[in-house]
């Protein structure tokens, strides 16, 4: 097989490189098949740089207000150990993550995988500072519906994580491919054996990342990292879900979907205007005429939508 093609499934994750090849079929076959992707080589050495400064910038923020506002913390935000590990809403807080929202290539990708009526959900920084961060357990990301595998199992509910720094084989995630259409009982059996130790990797592969890279996950792929202290670990999580399932299933309202479209159309419209960007064609989002619910929505002022306002 060509190496610059070649989907690497045995000791770690499958990759792509993707300036090089783009996405293809075999890419979206391993994906859809290990629920878990490397993208390789997403960002250019300016826009990880913004995105870097960006992410620095929030970071010092949380440390210096000690605020619970959509931050979270390890412990009890003034107690000395306490540490930030993860920042909400960080499309509304940084204008460089917001043009980073409207990054073509990604948003080409999604819409390959995620089909062409994509909505983004969540947007966040998860990240370890060298103050340390916990384990972090076994899990899923989510389980909202109630036949999740009939629903997400072949990849259509995907979390995409940008990272800013390197993510060697001792401070990266840890993925067990295929985990993605394991049914409720097997995954609470493996995930339990998995926790009861400090950090068991059985039948798991790492997902070594560089700056710049982007890891795509089903989110019901069962994944880990181990506790680490000393490093830095930042990465930009954006979550895209089709909007015939929000429409049908959930788990936010109908209305939900036209307020993050319109969020999309601003990212993508605030990526296009930047001269930097002049040479890149923007992202044509083209959901079908039937989800096409941003004109049902006000103008948005904020691009932050709490999801506990949308539930269903």
């Amino acid at each position: 097989m060509n190496p610059v093609t070649e989907v690497r499934t045995d000791s770690r994750v499958p990759e792509c490189d993707i300036r090089r090849t783009g996405l293809l079929p075999e890419h979206v076959t391993a994906f859809r098949r290990q629920g878990v992707l490397a993208v390789r080589g997403l960002l250019t050495p300016e826009e990880l740089a913004d995105a870097q400064q960006a992410g620095k910038t929030l970071i010092d923020r949380a440390w210096s207000t000690r605020s619970m506002d959509d931050t979270i913390w390890t412990l009890e935000p003034h107690l000395p150990d306490a540490a930030p590990v993860r920042i909400e809403y960080v499309v509304d807080k940084a204008r460089p993550i917001a043009v980073l929202a409207g990054h073509p290539l990604l948003l080409r990708i999604m819409e390959q995988l995620v089909g062409p009526n994509l909505i983004p959900t969540w947007d966040s920084m998860v990240f370890k500072t060298p103050a340390g961060a916990p384990r972090l357990a076994w899990h899923r990301d989510a389980g909202l519906y109630t036949d999740a595998v009939g629903v997400t199992g072949a990849g259509r509910v995907i979390d995409a994580g940008i990272y800013l720094d390197p993510a060697p084989e001792d401070n990266c995630v840890w993925c067990i491919p295929e985990s993605n259409y394991w049914d409720d009982e097997r995954l609470t059996t493996t995930a339990d054996r998995l926790n009861a130790s400090e950090w068991d990797t059985t039948g798991a592969v790492p997902a070594v990342m560089r700056p710049g890279d982007a890891l795509l996950h089903n989110i019901l792929t069962l994944h880990g990292a181990p506790a680490v202290v000393g490093k830095q670990r930042r990465v930009i999580y954006f979550e895209y879900r089709p909007a015939e399932v929000e429409w049908q299933l959930g788990p936010h309202t109908e209305s939900y979907i036209g307020l993050k479209q319109q969020i999309l159309r601003s990212c993508v419209r605030m990526r296009a205007a930047e001269s930097r960007f002049g040479d890149e064609e923007p992202f044509d989002y083209r959901p079908a005429e039937s989800f096409r619910h941003w004109a049902d929505q006000p103008e948005s002022t904020t691009f932050r939508v709490p999801h506990e306002d949308h539930w269903r």
